[in-house]
Parts: C-alpha cells; sequence; structure tokens
C-alpha cells in the first residue's frame, strides 16, 4: 500500500469518526439554538413513585434568551412564573402573594434556567446522553431526539431532566426529583420566533397583593 493511498484511508478515516463521533450536548445546543424565542400551550401532570397522578395543569409558556421566561398555569389553579432577566417571580393570585427573587440567585440547572440561560453553559451543568431511541410521537418523515440530562452539581433539585424533540420542535420535558417524582409536561402548537406583546416579562404588582424577597427559592 502506497503512501498515498494509507495517507488518504488515515484521513476518511478521520472523517468518519467525527460524523459519528458528535457529542449529545452538541446536537441539543442545534437543537435549542432556534429556540432563542420560543411560545406555546402546555399540559403537565405531577406522577407519584407509585405511578398515580397526583396533579394537572395547563397554561402557555413563552421565552426569550437570555433569561426571559413567562411560565403561565391557566387551569385548574392559576400561576404565574415570570422572569425579565434580572428578577425571578413566583404570583399566586388565590394567596394575593408574589414572591421575588434575584435571578442571579436563581439555581441554574432547572428546566426554565435551561431553556433560557446560555447554551455553552450545557456541558458545564449537566452530563447530556443521548435518548432517541425511546422518544416517540413524530410524524412521516419527521426525525425524534431525546436527552437525558443528570445536573453535575451534588446540590441539584432534580435526578434528571429529559429533553424530547420532534422534528426541531420541543415536544416535552420531563423531570424526575430525588424522590421519584416524574413532572412531565408536554407541548403543543409550538411556534419559533412568535411576536411578543410589550411587558410580557414584566410583572406589575396588582393591588392588594403582598411581595416576599429572598423567601425561599423560586424554581422556573
Amino acid at each position: 500500500m502506497t503512501h498515498r493511498v494509507r495517507t488518504a484511508l488515515a484521513a476518511l478515516a478521520v472523517v468518519a469518526a467525527s460524523a459519528h463521533g458528535a457529542q449529545p450536548s452538541d446536537r441539543l445546543r442545534e437543537l435549542l439554538e432556534p429556540m432563542a424565542r420560543f411560545g406555546a400551550e402546555f399540559e403537565q401532570i405531577v406522577v407519584g413513585p407509585n405511578g398515580r397522578t397526583v396533579q394537572s395543569a395547563r397554561g402557555t409558556v413563552h421565552l426569550e434568551r437570555p433569561g426571559r421566561l413567562r411560565w403561565e398555569v391557566v387551569a385548574p389553579y392559576p400561576q404565574l412564573i415570570v422572569s425579565d432577566g434580572a428578577e425571578l417571580v413566583l404570583f399566586d393570585p388565590d394567596l394575593a402573594q408574589a414572591t421575588v427573587q434575584p435571578l442571579a440567585g436563581a439555581p441554574r440547572d432547572t428546566p426554565g434556567r435551561l431553556l433560557t440561560g446560555a447554551l455553552d453553559e450545557l456541558s458545564t451543568l449537566f452530563d447530556v446522553a443521548d435518548d432517541s431511541a425511546e422518544a416517540g410521537g413524530a410524524g412521516k418523515g419527521e426525525t425524534n431526539d431525546g436527552f437525558v440530562l443528570r445536573p453535575l452539581g451534588d446540590d441539584s433539585l432534580f435526578d434528571h431532566i429529559r429533553l424530547e424533540f420532534t422534528g426541531s420542535l420541543l415536544a416535552g420535558i420531563d423531570i424526575v426529583d430525588h424522590l421519584d417524582q416524574l413532572t412531565r409536561v408536554r407541548f403543543r402548537n409550538q411556534t419559533l420566533s412568535p411576536a411578543l406583546e410589550p411587558g410580557l416579562f414584566e410583572f406589575v404588582v396588582p393591588d392588594g397583593v403582598d411581595v416576599l424577597r429572598d423567601v425561599g427559592s423560586v424554581q422556573p
């Protein structure tokens, strides 16, 4: 075998290794990149370790990187989580109470921070594994991607997070805590780069609402 042939084969081997050796975090980042602005409706259930559904809700979500989020539950009980990039607010209309904390002080490895934070933090915050074999529900001609993210920090609130994509759109998020409780969120009517109303990520305190600052931990 000539030197030129050996060199050509070595080069092809490097290309093949690069094509098949892409990291799951790179693919996940590729899918999250177009979600700099995102809107959707969602349905959410919480399932206990015994497999029983203990809570369900539905609502809407809008986000805009960096740091802006509006997660609004409309039923069965209204609740709002909103971030303007500087502060994070949890508003409970039934309690007439809003909890406010600096966004910089909130955990960085929560799903909300994952979707609205800097994408170059992915590999520093999570171990990302491909889980596409279990992703389901794609239509004909579409591809599915699934990822399991395990926080690298010892003080994370979650055991792992699973993201599922149908085509290029985020289809669902599963969050499993350390007590094996599952929060499952499924999205529909997703829109990339939606027109966002002015003030969507701002919180104006309604009359009669108590505001608590730096109390507990708001988890977007």
